[in-house]
């Protein structure tokens, strides 16, 4: 028997969605039910049972009392027939991550608003729809969601874990689509925009393409929907079954005009590519512990550097191979990544495997000691991608690259998952070599990737300098507090650790003379190796002097280029790297 879902809404300006569940066969014991801790693909417990104000159930249509068993369990009292909960959620979360409500939009994930009923996991849903009545937005609204639709506002999934992997939008969205393979892509714009909506299906199309031949031409979905909410200014994207929630700021999409690819398209292009990737690379082939995940605790894993890195890897790679961009622009956006690496102290202290599982209390969880503790699985995780793809090739030579890895993972792991070393596994049966001591310096280590000869081989130079643009060299990062500068990180061994620079001083001079902001850093970074600056610091209300040796430090920021005098080999190894066929 399915369960019933009904949502409507309560109070669009106390930001409130009513929601009942209906379920006909209650455990005749007492029925409990749960609402996850966390939502799939965002490693964190957020508790989104926090946001439950109130909760009821009837049956026969009398009361029946509900008890909080925990901060996310609830059991109500045995009953002989059909059981109705009902419960207001509060949604005011602008992420991709929850659920938000006003009379301008609502939007909501399974994760924070759908109760499950223990012992029922595997029983069909059906969802309902009540609009809002509102003569502000009567008529206006519609709704978009990769659930399978019934009729105007009715849809059904397979089992509970189906109904919350599809977030839904009801706003005055832009709606258009574009086939793929003769399959129905679609993407609703919400919020005041200007897109280029032409422009936008014919980049989207050939990204998607990409990504489909890359994967045996094998599509996991029947379609696909880009939920996408436009701000002011906002990043991110969470990915979803058939679907993918995204949010960019209106300057990242492109307008009317404008044929040249700018730097702030090429983001969202890649938060497309990203999260549309994942269909295939997460959502459908994940980790062996990802086939039962438990939504009411931590589960981990050593893989996100797998699934997360090798996405960021591909996600800008794409839009070179699309010829999107051009080399020299993925070029830098690539030197970019490095950099963010680069500058983080934790690549030293912490692995990848590490990066991965710790995921929920070190990534998703930084204090002002993180550049120095942890490096991010999606970034370094893009870089191991790239020196494990050139070193296959090298291997190889050139017959086999990291697409294969991806290939053979597809074919043969959708049912079983990856285990931590199925990676591996795979690429030491295409190269009939053990390269168990690379992953253990690069994967499980803190070895340096050999970046500058894994660019060489492809015929790219790779270069480190100084960076003067901010106070990173000397060793702290800054915001503005009023009429000084606040350090909000110190990064290790450096001249500003060294010298005794906390976290939440206050500069107020520099050799006696006022700065902040960037004359501040253009101050700072005049000096050079040897010499000796007083720096004034509020510390607690106290004004105080610290002597800061300037030393040398290691050239952080990364400048990647098109070698131009090349023998056959390493053009033909370029060409095999960018554009392969």
């Amino acid at each position: 028997m399915s369960i019933q879902y009904t949502v409507s809404f309560e109070n669009l300006h106390a930001h409130l969605f009513k929601v009942e569940l209906k379920l006909l066969n209650p455990n005749p014991l007492g029925q409990v039910f749960s609402l996850p801790n966390w939502i799939p693909g965002s490693y964190l417990i957020r508790d989104f049972a926090k946001n439950i104000v109130n909760i009821q159930a009837q049956s026969c249509g009398e009361s029946i009392d509900v008890k909080k068993l925990d901060k996310n369990h609830w059991i109500a009292w045995p009953c002989t027939s059909e059981i109705t909960l009902s419960y207001q959620i509060y949604a005011f979360d602008l992420s991709p991550r929850s659920a938000y409500l006003t009379s301008e939009r609502a939007f909501f994930n399974g994760t924070s608003v759908f109760l499950l009923a223990l012992g029922h996991e595997q029983a069909p849903c059906q969802l309902s729809i009540i609009p809002p009545n509102s003569a502000l937005i009567l008529g206006l609204w519609s709704c978009a969601t990769g659930l399978e639709k019934v009729s105007d506002l009715n849809f059904k999934a397979d089992n509970y874990q189906d109904l919350i992997d599809h977030p839904v939008e009801m706003s005055d969205f832009t709606l258009f689509d574009f086939s793929v393979k003769n399959v129905k892509h679609q993407m609703a714009i919400t919020g005041l925009h200007t897109a280029d909506v032409a422009r936008l299906k014919q980049d989207l199309k050939v990204i998607c393409e990409h990504h489909i031949a890359l994967f045996n031409h094998e599509i996991p979905f029947d379609d696909y929907l880009f939920l996408t909410l436009v701000t002011a200014q906002a990043y991110g994207g969470l990915e979803h079954k058939n679907s993918t929630s995204l949010i960019c700021s209106r300057k990242e999409l492109p307008v009317e005009g404008v044929k040249e690819i700018n730097k702030d398209y090429t983001r969202f292009l890649a938060l497309c590519s990203h999260e549309y990737f994942h269909a295939w690379w997460i959502k459908t082939i994940k980790p062996a512990s990802f086939h039962q995940l438990d939504l009411n605790r931590e589960n981990y894993t050593e893989q996100l550097w797998i699934f997360e890195g090798f996405t960021s890897y591909y996600d800008e790679l794409s839009l070179l191979r699309t010829k999107l961009l051009n080399p020299e622009q993925y070029l830098d956006l690539f030197a970019q990544t490095i950099t963010r690496v680069q500058k983080s102290k934790g690549r030293l202290t912490q692995s990848l495997a590490q990066s991965s599982f710790d995921v929920w209390t070190k990534f998703y969880q930084q204090d002002e000691n993180a550049p120095n503790a942890i490096v991010s699985y999606y970034t370094k995780g893009a870089l191991l991608a790239f020196v494990l793809d050139i070193e296959i090739r090298k291997r190889s030579k050139n017959k086999y690259a990291l697409d294969d890895v991806l290939r053979i993972a597809w074919a043969d792991y959708q049912t079983t998952g990856l285990e931590d070393n199925t990676i591996l596994l795979i690429v030491n049966q295409l190269l009939e070599a053990d390269l168990t001591s690379f992953f253990n310096d690069y994967l499980y280590g803190t070895k340096e990737l050999p970046l500058t000869a894994s660019f060489a081989y492809v015929g790219v130079g790779c270069q480190f300098v100084n960076y003067a643009e901010d106070l990173s060299d000397f060793g702290v990062n800054v915001k503005t507090q009023g009429e000084y500068s606040q350090i909000t990180q110190v990064l290790a061994n450096t001249s500003a650790q060294n010298s005794g620079l906390y976290v939440g001083d206050k500069i107020i001079s520099v050799d006696y003379q006022q700065f902040k902001d960037k004359a501040l850093i253009a101050k700072i970074n005049k000096y050079t190796v040897g010499e000796v600056i007083k720096v004034g610091v509020l510390r607690d209300k106290l004004l105080l002097e610290i002597p800061v040796l300037i030393e040398k430090i290691e050239p952080t920021f990364c400048k990647l280029s098109l070698k131009a005098q090349l023998d056959e080999h390493t053009k033909n190894n370029r060409q095999q790297w960018l554009h392969p066929e």
